[in-house]
């Protein structure tokens, strides 16, 4: 057989996606903080989530890269836009950018955490990720990858699995409960003006 050009190495492919992906994500993270239109910074951080689920895709993890996609920027930003359409927030309302003081340490912190983990990876010493119980070939033989996270999540974390979906239906009853009682009081101050 022949050899693959320098730039088409395996290894190499996949670190020159990660690192795209990896600098993309920080890009647009900043702008979803940076942004001063709330509409926009969600916005932001649905192609925020499109590129972690391509993250994870480009990692070989494809089921939590669909379920980024469907539970994260299906789901959850649109309930951050509906609320947000709620209660019509305006870029005028959000005054310049002020720190107080423990916003700022965390910040500080942050930024040094961040200094210490770049020092760390150009030195040449990158951070080890937590091993887990499952190895790659005792998930491919348990089933594969979708099924050992659909019989952890409905046998083992059923509870937590459906409190949580109590909760996104309450803040959504919620949620139109709040703007019912505001179309209300608008309605009755119009006629007690006319």
């Amino acid at each position: 057989m022949f050899d693959l050009p320098l730039f088409l190495n395996s290894s190499l492919l996949s670190i020159g996606v990660f690192h795209f992906f990896a600098a993309m994500i920080t890009i647009v993270s900043l702008l979803v903080v940076v942004s001063q239109h709330p509409v926009k910074s969600a916005v932001f951080l649905v192609v925020d989530l499109f590129l972690l689920a391509g993250l994870y895709a480009s990692m070989d993890s494809h089921f939590i890269a669909a379920i980024q996609i469907l539970v994260y920027a299906g789901a959850i930003v649109v309930l951050f836009l509906f609320v947000i359409m709620l209660l019509n927030l305006k870029a005028d309302s959000i005054k310049g950018l002020r720190f107080s003081a423990p916003e700022a340490a965390a910040l500080l912190i942050s930024f040094i955490g961040f200094l210490i983990m770049t020092f760390n990876v150009f030195r040449g010493q990158a951070p080890e990720g937590i091993k887990g119980g499952f190895s790659i070939e005792a998930i491919d033989a348990n089933g594969g990858n979708t099924y050992m996270v659909a019989m952890r999540l409905l046998t083992t974390y059923i509870w937590p699995f459906e409190l949580a979906s109590m909760l996104i239906l309450l803040a959504i009853v919620a949620a139109i409960v709040i703007a019912k009682k505001d179309k209300i009081l608008k309605s009755l101050i119009q006629k007690e003006l006319r």
